[in-house]
């Protein structure tokens, strides 16, 4: 599930339904896609493409996207340091950026005109789309995988901008990971015994 943070206003959602309504009123889509029998993160493409082939193409024909396909990094990939230098400064785009996380985590920071940043955590399960013009950012969590399913625009013009703000230094990419929310335990309820 997703982490968003909103550290200038002090608030953090967890509950994937609360994400839902608050990155909405930002232009940015998201949902929790899950499986009853998940297949495995590194299940081949063709796989994962046939299995999750009927939401894909709902997604695609009900948004208007052209087509959609896996990307794979890992810490191994060639070029790995130099593609994420670009992705980890303010930019935006002139369509919507949709991406389905299969393996790995990521944090896209958001930055919509008139609004502060917000931070997303995203993990395998996580479907985001960032609407076109909305600023943001990306960068991968400290073990550097990531495999997604990526929805490709219907009028692929390949625009990206760069917003030259310098605010992206201001943010780390830290990944908290859901273990920064620790569910407590039940404990069992104490019997009191009283004696005459």
């Amino acid at each position: 599930m997703a982490i968003v943070r909103v550290p200038q206003l002090g608030r953090t959602f967890i509950m994937p339904a609360e994400i839902e309504v608050f990155l909405a009123g930002m232009g940015v889509e998201y949902r929790r896609w899950t499986r009853v029998n998940p297949i495995p993160a590194g299940a081949p493409v063709e796989e994962i493409l046939k299995t999750y082939g009927p939401e894909l193409d709902s997604y695609r024909t009900r948004r208007g996207f052209s087509a959609y396909d896996v990307v794979d990094l890992e810490p191994e990939t060639p070029g790995l340091e130099e593609m994420l230098r670009a992705f980890r400064r303010e930019h935006w785009h002139d369509d919507y950026e949709a991406r389905f996380i299969l393996a790995g985590r990521g944090v896209c920071n958001v930055h919509p005109a008139g609004r502060v940043v917000t931070t997303i955590e995203l993990e395998p399960g996580d479907l985001i789309s960032i609407g076109p013009g909305i600023c943001h950012w990306f960068d991968l969590c400290a073990e550097k995988r990531f495999r997604a399913i990526r929805f490709l625009a219907a009028a692929e013009t390949g625009r990206m901008e760069y917003t030259g703000s310098g605010i992206e230094g201001d943010y780390e990419p830290v990944c908290m990971g859901p273990a920064y929310f620790p569910v407590k335990a039940m404990r069992p309820a104490r019997t009191v015994s009283h004696s005459l």
